[in-house]
């Protein structure tokens, strides 16, 4: 949040520049600021949460797919990521869901204006676009390799641009002691964390990021990360694995699958690349969960797709009697969490952490 254009261009610098410009407009501490615009979009977020998923809860998978502990739950059980930027592009993808996605107007304020947007708050994000590209070959009715299908590809042109700025213009160090300079003298703020490492990332590299992530590795830390991925994404998976294409709805390739899963994990692998130049593994975990299922629930919604009633009534989740299930539910909900790093283990007892964590960071110090 620190991170600004005070020292020229750098990767992830908008919402940075946004916030100090605040400031000093209106006289506010850095800090406040910061507050300020993290509450806005934290609000804002969860409330299309419930706006997007108020009429979906239509089976004991779908119950358990929302309430996993790597979606909407995980920013609140582990507060140290609660104010992380993807809350912006969270914001983004939700409205898009929420609009017209057909209307001409929708597409150019979306496709020109607001996707690359999100690649100059954290361009990462680009990578899970293939979430979706998903949509939209389902909303524009892609059945064959034509004119169509190229006007689709061609509208995410000006997002990819901006990612191949952003990569082949690495941060100077002159430009970073500007931009360092103008926090310090201007607002009395440190750049550290996220704001330091463009500082001390010489090149935008792969190879400068991978032996980075080298250093700290361990096989551990990636059979503890597969097991949390396949017991968070279990409940999706299965309705992933449940659900086809209605026949009314035929799609380019996406019609010849079975189900859904392939196509969908077809989707999610891009974003695995980050795994090998990020430390903080359960933000990936979170981000990917959160493109497949909002994906995945519009889809529903909008009819796209269709369960197989018979399949998810068969499965054991449906059979357990209630009170089982209210066990089953609130242990996995509730029970655990990933933590932010990849060095650190599960965290368990999260209905304990929130309220301790809330007092620690935001009260304690504050009497």
């Amino acid at each position: 949040w620190l991170i600004n254009y005070e020292g020229g261009f750098v990767r992830r610098g908008l919402i940075g520049e946004l916030i100090t410009n605040f400031s000093t407009i209106l006289s506010f501490k850095l800090r406040d600021s910061i507050l300020i615009f993290q509450l806005f979009f934290f609000i804002s977020y969860y409330f299309l949460i419930i706006l997007f998923c108020k009429n979906l809860f239509q089976n004991r998978l779908i119950i358990l797919a929302i309430f996993s502990p790597i979606f909407v739950l995980y920013p609140v059980a582990e507060i140290e990521v609660l104010g992380r930027k993807e809350l912006i592009i969270f914001l983004i993808f939700l409205s898009y869901l929420l609009l017209d996605i057909k209307k001409l107007e929708i597409q150019f304020i979306y496709k020109v204006i607001l996707f690359p947007t999100s690649i100059l708050i954290w361009e990462p994000i680009f990578l899970f676009f293939p979430f979706i590209f998903l949509i939209d070959l389902f909303v524009f009715n892609i059945k064959k390799f034509d004119k169509k299908l190229l006007f689709v590809i061609l509208s995410y042109l000006l997002s990819f641009f901006f990612v191949i700025l952003i990569y082949f213009n690495p941060y100077s160090q002159e430009s970073y002691h500007l931009m360092e300079d103008y926090l310090k003298n201007q607002f009395g703020e440190k750049c550290y964390m996220s704001c330091s490492f463009v500082g001390e990332q010489s090149s935008n590299s792969f190879t400068e990021l991978f032996k980075m992530f080298l250093e700290k590795f361990k096989f551990t830390y990636a059979l503890r990360y597969l097991i949390i991925i396949i017991v968070g994404f279990f409940p999706l998976c299965l309705l992933s694995i449940y659900s086809k294409i209605d026949n009314k709805n035929q799609v380019l390739i996406i019609s010849k699958f079975k189900n859904l899963f392939f196509p969908f994990l077809l989707a999610f692998l891009p974003s695995t690349v980050l795994y090998l130049v990020m430390y903080d593994w359960a933000r990936i975990v979170h981000i990917s969960y959160s493109f497949y299922l909002l994906t995945f629930l519009y889809l529903v919604k909008e009819n796209f797709i269709k369960f197989s009633n018979q399949k998810i009534q068969a499965n054991f989740i449906s059979k357990m009697s209630k009170k089982i299930f209210i066990i089953v539910f609130f242990l996995f909900a509730f029970g655990w969490n990933p933590k932010v790093v990849m060095v650190d283990d599960v965290a368990s007892k999260p209905l304990y952490a929130i309220p301790y964590k809330f007092y620690k960071y935001f009260i304690r110090d504050q009497f």
